[in-house]
C-alpha cells in the first residue's frame, strides 16, 4: 500500500519539538512544574532548593542529559526525607520522567510516569489533573517509541481523565486526541481514528462557531487525515471549506490560508503517488470509515497535479508577499514545495525550492541555532510504498495481535534516493525483513543539506511496523508469517 507519512508544516513540527510549554497539551511530555508546586517547598538555601535550581537552569538550557542527573539527585534527596509517597516526590518524578524524555531515556521515562501513577493511584487521593498529566507523559513515550498498540491504552486513559478533571470539550485535550488518532491510524484502526479527529473538530466548532477562521486549523488536520487514509474526495471537502471559511473571514491573501493549502497539495501528492490501490480501499473496503453524509464531495476542473501545484505556489506567494513576511513562514512553505517536487521523481526541480528555503530560513534562529539546520539537518522521509500485508490482521480483536517493527538502516542520497539497505531487527522473521527492504527502495526522502548543499546521509533509521498474530493457546509458534511475494 502506498504510504506518505504524515509530513506537517515543517516550521509548526519543530516549535512543537522545540517546545516544553505546560500542560496536558504538550505534544513533548508534561512540562517541569515549578518548586512552588510543591505541597511544601523548600527553604530557599536548602540542598533540595539549591539542587532544583541548578536542574531548572539546565533544563531550560536544554542540557537535557546533565538535568537529568540533577533531577535524579533531587528525587534522592526526597526520598531521603521520608515521605516515599509525597506529593514533593510525585512532582521530582514527573519533572525526571520528562528530562528522560527529552533526553531521549525512554526506558527511564517510562519507569519514572509509571511510578507517578502508582504513587498518585495508592496515596488514597489520587489528583485527576496530575493522572492525566502522568498519563500523558507516558503515552507520549511509548508514542516516540512506535508502540502504538500501547500508546493508544495511555492516550485513551488520559483524555478520560482530562474530561473528568476539565470537562468533555476542553481544549488541553486537543494535543492528546492529534496522537490518539496517529496511533489508531498506524495500527490500522480507521474507524476509531476517525472519530477522534471529530471530536477534535466539534471541540473548535463549540468554541468558536462553525463560521469561524479559528475552526480551520481543526479541519485542516481532519483533512489531512482523510488523505492519509485515501480518502482523497473527503479530504478535498474537509480542506476546501476551511479554506472558504478563511477566505471569507479574512480574505484571500490571508497566511491563515497557508496551512489548507498546503494540506490540499498533500492530498494531491498522496493520490498522485498511489491513486489506484489507496482509492480502491478507501471507497470500496471501508466505506463506513468513508462515506460521510454530511460533506459533499469536491470535484475540481484540475487534475491532482496541477491542483497540488497550484495550491502550493498560492501558499509560497501569500508567505513572499505579506506586508511584513515572515522567513520562517517562506522557508516552511518553500521546503514543502521542494518537497512536492522530490516525491514526484523531479529532484532538479525541487534543489531551487530547497535552496530558497536554506536561504530564508538562514535567517531564522530556533531553538539557539539556525532554522536551516533544523529543517535540513537530516533526511526526512516523504514517501514510500508499504508493504501490502503489513496490517493484514488489523481487524482481528485486540488481544490477537500485536505490533513487531522492522528497523533497517539505509544511506539516503544527495538525490533523496535510498541504497545500502542493512536490516538491524527484522522483528523475528526473515520474510517481513525482506518485504521491507523492498519497501524501502521506494522511499523518497528531502535530503540533508550542508553549506546551502544536498549531501549523501549514511545510517540512517528506517521502520516498518507489521501487525501480527499472537500464539493460541497450546501453540507453539503465532500464525503470524506473511504471504510470500
Amino acid at each position: 500500500m502506498p504510504h506518505t507519512p504524515t509530513v506537517p508544516c515543517a516550521l509548526r513540527a519543530l516549535l512543537a519539538a522545540a517546545s516544553t510549554a505546560c500542560g496536558l497539551g504538550a505534544l513533548a511530555a508534561p512540562a517541569v512544574d515549578p518548586a512552588g508546586a510543591s505541597a511544601s517547598p523548600p527553604p530557599a538555601a536548602s540542598p533540595r532548593a539549591e539542587t532544583y535550581g541548578e536542574f531548572r537552569r539546565l533544563f531550560d538550557a536544554r542540557s537535557y542529559e546533565q538535568a537529568m542527573a540533577k533531577a535524579q539527585e533531587l528525587v534522592r534527596l526526597i526520598e531521603t526525607e521520608g515521605a516515599p509517597g509525597s506529593d514533593d516526590l510525585q512532582v521530582a518524578l514527573m519533572n525526571l520522567a520528562t528530562t528522560q524524555y527529552l533526553a531521549g531515556e525512554y526506558v527511564g521515562a517510562e519507569a519514572s510516569y509509571l511510578r507517578v501513577i502508582g504513587l498518585a493511584e495508592a496515596s488514597g487521593r489520587p489528583m485527576t489533573e496530575r493522572l492525566a498529566r502522568a498519563n500523558a507523559g507516558l503515552a507520549t513515550v511509548y508514542y516516540a517509541g512506535h508502540r502504538y498498540d500501547i500508546a493508544a491504552g495511555r492516550f485513551e486513559q488520559a483524555i478520560a481523565l482530562s474530561r473528568r478533571s476539565e470537562g468533555l470539550l476542553n481544549e488541553h485535550q486537543l494535543p492528546l486526541l492529534e496522537r490518539y488518532s496517529d496511533s489508531l491510524t498506524e495500527l490500522g484502526r480507521y474507524e476509531e481514528a476517525l472519530q477522534v479527529q471529530k471530536y477534535a473538530v466539534r471541540i473548535a466548532t463549540h468554541k468558536f462557531g462553525e463560521r469561524d477562521a479559528r475552526v480551520a486549523p481543526s479541519l485542516e488536520k481532519l483533512g489531512r487525515w482523510y488523505a492519509r487514509v485515501g480518502a482523497y474526495d473527503l479530504s478535498r471537502s474537509t480542506l476546501w471549506s476551511a479554506i472558504d471559511i478563511v477566505e471569507k473571514a479574512e480574505g484571500p491573501a490571508s497566511p491563515n490560508l497557508i496551512g489548507p493549502l498546503t494540506a490540499l497539495a498533500d492530498c494531491s501528492r498522496r493520490q498522485l503517488l498511489g491513486p489506484t490501490r489507496q482509492g480502491t480501499l478507501a471507497d470500496a473496503d471501508r466505506p463506513g470509515v468513508f462515506h460521510d453524509l454530511t460533506v459533499s464531495p469536491v470535484y475540481s476542473p484540475l487534475s491532482p497535479a496541477a491542483e497540488g501545484q497550484k495550491a502550493l505556489e498560492r501558499a509560497a506567494a501569500i508567505a513572499g508577499e505579506r506586508p511584513d513576511p515572515s522567513p520562517a513562514q517562506i522557508a516552511d512553505v518553500r521546503a514543502q514545495l521542494g518537497d512536492w517536487f522530490e516525491a514526484r521523481d523531479q529532484p532538479e526541480r525541487a534543489l531551487p525550492q530547497y535552496r530558497l528555503a536554506w536561504q530564508a530560513a538562514s535567517h531564522v534562529t530556533l531553538g539557539g541555532k539556525p532554522l536551516s539546520e533544523s529543517l535540513f539537518d537530516r533526511p526526512v522521509l516523504l514517501h514510500y510504498v508499504r508493504p501490502e500485508s503489513w496490517n493484514r490482521y488489523a481487524n482481528r480483536p485486540r488481544q490477537e495481535i500485536e505490533l513487531r517493527m522492522v528497523r533497517l538502516n539505509v544511506t539516503v542520497t544527495a538525490e533523496g534516493r535510498v541504497r545500502d539497505t542493512k536490516v538491524l531487527e527484522d522483528s523475528g522473521d526473515a520474510r517481513r525483513a525482506e518485504q521491507t527492504v523492498q519497501a524501502a527502495t521506494t522511499a523518497r526522502y528531502r535530503p540533508r543539506f550542508a553549506n546551502g548543499q544536498p549531501v549523501e546521509t549514511p545510517e540512517v533509521q528506517f521502520m516498518q511496523a507489521w501487525t501480527v498474530l499472537l500464539p493460541k493457546a497450546g501453540a507453539t509458534a503465532p500464525e503470524d508469517k506473511p504471504p510470500k511475494p
